[in-house]
């Protein structure tokens, strides 16, 4: 039975984020991607550290990909620890899933 994900990764602006998304794409590891920008505050290195633009990447994708995922976008991203989450909803309509299993084929 297949897992399906909601992914989450990072992205320090706006290019980078575009550039691994089109990684991902290129590769078919995921589905599409919607960009939310925002400001951000985290603890980097023992300091806070803030960033006026901070971009999250989320899209879908499986368990047949989620290590393809992980090491394209180590691959891709400019972060030193580049933040990727997957989360596997408790449902999903099965519109969503087919497009998913057609998309990623």
């Amino acid at each position: 039975m297949t897992t399906y994900y909601e992914v989450k990764i990072s992205a320090e602006n706006q290019e980078q984020a575009g550039t691994i998304l089109n990684s991902l794409l290129e590769r078919k590891l995921v589905t599409g991607g919607q960009f939310i920008a925002t400001p951000a505050r985290f603890l980097w290195k023992g300091e806070i550290t803030d960033m006026q633009e901070y971009i999250t990447i989320t899209s879908y994708t499986t368990d047949k990909h989620k290590d393809a995922v992980i090491a394209d976008v180590r691959a891709t991203s400019a972060e030193e620890v580049p933040m990727i989450t997957f989360i596997a909803p408790n449902d999903l309509n099965q519109e969503l899933r087919d497009w998913i299993d057609r998309t990623l084929a």
